[in-house]
């Protein structure tokens, strides 16, 4: 894969996975059921796709297992072991408006800079974790999937449905239009860091054997380019084994390296 071509095809994917999403409510207007459901479920045929924190949360409140449900989150997980949070980057609906809210932030700010903070991702770990931990354990205490009301994806991809076959939103949109103000004003892909549930959660399934990004050339012209366009704040040459990183292949792209000889790429290990 061609690295100029990598936010191309990502671009590609982000828009198809958004046009789906689309499509299905409408499929299902006209009769059209072979596929159906949300991002939290997604029905296909006879194989059911899950959100695993969803799946989760369901086994920690009823605490009763459901074989079906367990296979419900196979394809999810597989798909993180083998190619690491791509969900993330190349097709969460949330993320997808988040960069372009990002870019058109650095328009209307043109004079601001995001100093990334790579020496503290240890820091950014444990708070989105720790976020991840007491919303599970609140979850247990109110007896409902709480994580569900906040899970970005699911909420865009709900209130999809809810427009395209009945006409109306509700009230949950009120809180993704909010991370999209807030994201406006504070940039950074504030949301994907520190809170979202889904990333978080997906995060812990990633190995040091799938996909990633690696410097595989020890000299390069240290511009820094691949650490100033992480959208995670991470230092690609070192840190594309984090949990933080979700395989965006922006790094890749940026790296004027790559033109001459490959030095930021990614492998299987």
């Amino acid at each position: 894969m061609k690295k100029s071509k990598l936010r191309l095809y990502r671009r590609f994917s982000q828009i198809l996975t958004f046009l789906i999403m689309i499509i299905i409510p409408l499929l299902n207007i006209y009769g059209i059921n072979f596929i159906k459901g949300t991002f939290y479920s997604l029905d296909v045929g006879d194989i059911a796709v899950a959100d695993p924190i969803a799946i989760f949360q369901a086994f920690f409140v009823s605490k009763k297992f459901v074989l079906s449900m367990v296979i419900s989150v196979i394809i999810p997980i597989m798909l993180v072991l083998i190619l690491g949070r791509v969900w993330c980057s190349w097709m969460c609906p949330y993320h997808f408006l988040t960069e372009l809210i990002n870019n058109f932030r650095k328009i209307f700010f043109k004079n601001s800079k995001w100093k990334v903070r790579h020496k503290k991702i240890s820091k950014v770990n444990l708070f989105r974790f720790g976020f991840l931990i007491i919303g599970i354990f609140l979850t247990g205490i109110a007896g409902i999937p709480l994580l569900n009301l906040i899970s970005a994806p699911g909420i865009i991809s709900s209130q999809t449905l809810v427009l395209i076959k009945f006409h109306y939103f509700t009230f949950e949109i009120i809180f993704i239009l909010i991370l999209l103000i807030l994201e406006f004003i504070l940039g950074n892909f504030f949301w994907c860091r520190y809170f979202c549930p889904t990333g978080t959660f997906l995060s812990i399934f990633r190995t040091k054997k799938g996909l990633k990004v690696e410097k595989i050339r020890e000299n390069c012209s240290n511009c820094l380019s691949c650490i100033k366009n992480c959208p995670m704040g991470i230092n690609p040459m070192t840190d594309g084994e984090n949990y933080l990183c979700h395989n965006c292949g922006d790094c890749i792209s940026v790296c004027p390296d790559n033109k001459a000889e490959d030095t930021l790429k990614f492998t299987f290990k």
